[in-house]
């Protein structure tokens, strides 16, 4: 799962979807009783506006086009401060055909100058483009981005490059604080790593 080059249909996939109101109908419950609550929300990205939505890790059908990741030293996240941008967690587009992983492992030396281990995908967020009637087409009009929980191997001496002009290692709780555009996305992502990290 965590090299995976996809994403959801839609919420959930077609059979599972039916089983779950073949389910409700025999219980006598409707299907919102039965499935999770969505989490998604609006992000103003430089294409516009977009419609993100968490989904866990179990599967995937949309093409992945970048990878993010809350990165852990000592307790504390790693942060990075793009140029242009603000505060946000390690991260990019996908270059040519490397998998995820490796995306979110070049651009965490890249950005905050840091070498990752234990990377563990944790879900996607999808980027649904369709409300915007002025996107370019760039990337899909739908995709995901792959979030991954990680640990920082090695701290190197950080450099300003690649648009990046700080780091710094934050405790959790000041993330949605600190972040250019925290969202009820970014925070389900961010309890999906907390967790994770707790197991």
């Amino acid at each position: 799962m965590e090299d995976s080059d996809g994403s959801f249909l839609d919420y959930r996939p077609a059979k599972l979807a039916q089983d779950d109101r073949l389910s409700s109908a025999r219980s006598g419950r409707s299907a919102d009783d039965i499935l999770p609550p969505m989490i998604e929300d609006i992000a103003c990205w430089p294409s516009g506006p977009v419609r993100i939505v968490w989904h866990g890790p179990e599967e995937n059908e949309l093409p992945v086009t970048g990878a993010h990741g809350f990165c852990f030293h000592e307790g504390r996240v790693v942060v990075c401060d793009i140029s242009g941008r603000g505060p946000t967690i390690p991260g990019g587009h996908l270059d040519g055909n490397e998998s995820a992983s490796a995306c979110l492992a070049r651009e965490a030396v890249e950005e905050a100058c840091v070498e990752l281990e234990n990377l563990r995908l944790i879900g996607f967020i999808e980027a649904d483009h369709r409300a915007n009637i002025e996107f370019d087409g760039e990337y899909p009009i739908r995709s995901v981005q792959a979030i991954f929980r990680a640990d920082v191997r090695a701290v190197f001496e950080f450099e300003p490059q690649h648009e990046s002009i700080e780091r710094q290692f934050l405790p959790t709780d000041r993330l949605p604080v600190v972040h250019h555009e925290w969202n009820a996305v970014l925070q389900a992502a961010l309890k999906s790593a907390i967790e994770f990290d707790g197991r």
